[in-house]
């Protein structure tokens, strides 16, 4: 069975937005016989981040359904983040972490694919409000 997941290391600051914004596949891949074969019409996000990929519990869980994974582009596969800072504040203090993105459909069971994963670093931001 291959691994669908890419490998992607963050980081984060305690003092901003978590704004980061990521493309899945190359829409425009001529090595692709059709790169737009798959889209993110119909699809949801979650992110679980954790101390270690073995614990039960999240630290951290991030949902398309609570508006902080954003769908930019069904069609060029585009999400993005929009974390407030008090929201990653009320979870995670300064320090390494992993996670985990997973795209999941609507359908009974919901088919899962997990996009990407990989290590979180936290740092304590510097400037103020």
């Amino acid at each position: 069975m291959s691994d669908t997941r890419a490998t992607v290391d963050m980081a984060i600051q305690t003092n901003a937005t978590w704004s980061d914004a990521f493309q899945f596949g190359d829409p425009c891949d001529t090595t692709v016989t059709n790169p737009n074969a798959w889209t993110l019409t119909g699809q949801n996000f979650r992110l679980d981040v954790k101390y270690a990929r073995g614990d039960v519990t999240s630290l951290l869980t991030l949902t398309s359904d609570d508006a902080q994974i954003i769908v930019a582009d069904v069609v060029q596969r585009v999400i993005y983040f929009s974390v407030p800072e008090t929201v990653v504040t009320a979870a995670l203090t300064p320090g390494d972490y992993v996670y985990e993105l997973m795209m999941y459909d609507g359908s009974d069971p919901p088919i899962r694919v997990p996009l990407m994963g990989g290590d979180l670093e936290v740092d304590k931001g510097i400037a103020g409000g």
